[in-house]
Parts: structure tokens; C-alpha cells; sequence
């Protein structure tokens, strides 16, 4: 099956975030600047082979969680929450499973943390941080 537009896009930028040095906002100060040095120190660099196939995996891993939910391009937002993936203070099932379908293990540290995506028809939005809100990061031709 291949992956619904909305999955690649969201995938795209997950996988982005894994080929950068994230910067956490985990709400606080101290847990914050604690957050980013240990990233700075513990985590581990991907190969472009391996961010290529958690994208791949990635993809395919979403497009099966949204297609468990209500998908009604006529009303987009129904069923958001739950077609939601993200990162708390480690990364959900959905992109911990694509790491590993890729060959590794995702840490805390490898994504930022207090995270959420929202992929939904026609828009896929992302709140990176703690309190951050909602920016569209991709949206169906036409829709603007």
C-alpha cells in the first residue's frame, strides 16, 4: 500500500528532526539545558542510509496508524487526537516501531522532546516544544 500523501509529509519532517542536533523545551529552565547537553553528548549520529529507511518505514508505519481512524476530508479535525504520534519524554509506539523496522533504537534524545504531530486530511501540523503551538508543516495543494 502506499503511503497517502499527509504520511509522507510527516514522515519527511520526523525524519528531518532525526538528521539534526533537536533542541528541547521541556517547559523548564534547568531540565531543558540538561535535555539539549545531554543530547549533545549522548546521542548518536544516523547514516544517511539509516534516517532514509526509518523515512521509508516511517511512512508506511503512519499510514497504517491513520488508516485505523475516521479519515473525512470533509471534516478534517474529526478524529485528530487520535490519529496524533509524537514525543513526550521518549518517542510513541508508531515511531519507535519505524526505528526499529529501520535497524536501530530511538532514544529519548534523538527526537525533541514535548512534541506532537497531528496528521489529519489535507494538513499535517506539528507543536515542537513545550506549549508550542500548532505549525502547519504541510497542506494539500489547493487547501491554502
Amino acid at each position: 500500500m502506499t503511503p497517502r500523501p499527509e504520511a509522507v509529509a510527516a514522515a519527511n519532517w520526523w525524519a528531518e528532526q532525526l538528521a539534526t542536533l533537536p533542541q528541547h523545551d521541556v517547559g523548564a529552565p534547568l531540565s531543558t539545558a540538561f535535555a539539549n547537553v545531554a543530547t549533545e553528548h549522548g546521542r548518536r549520529q544516523r547514516t544517511p542510509e539509516q534516517i532514509d529507511a526509518f523515512r521509508t518505514a516511517l511512512a508506511d508505519r503512519i499510514e497504517q496508524h491513520v488508516a485505523q481512524y475516521s479519515w473525512r476530508p470533509d471534516e478534517p479535525d474529526f478524529g485528530s487526537y487520535m490519529r496524533s504520534i509524537g514525543v513526550d519524554y521518549g518517542p510513541d509506539d508508531v515511531l519507535a516501531d519505524a526505528a526499529e523496522r529501520a535497524g536501530f533504537k530511538l532514544t529519548s534524545f534523538d527526537l525533541p522532546m514535548k512534541t506532537v504531530m497531528w496528521i489529519n486530511p489535507g494538513i499535517v501540523k506539528v507543536a515542537e516544544g513545550h506549549g508550542a503551538g500548532p505549525v502547519v508543516i504541510w497542506e494539500a495543494p489547493g487547501d491554502s
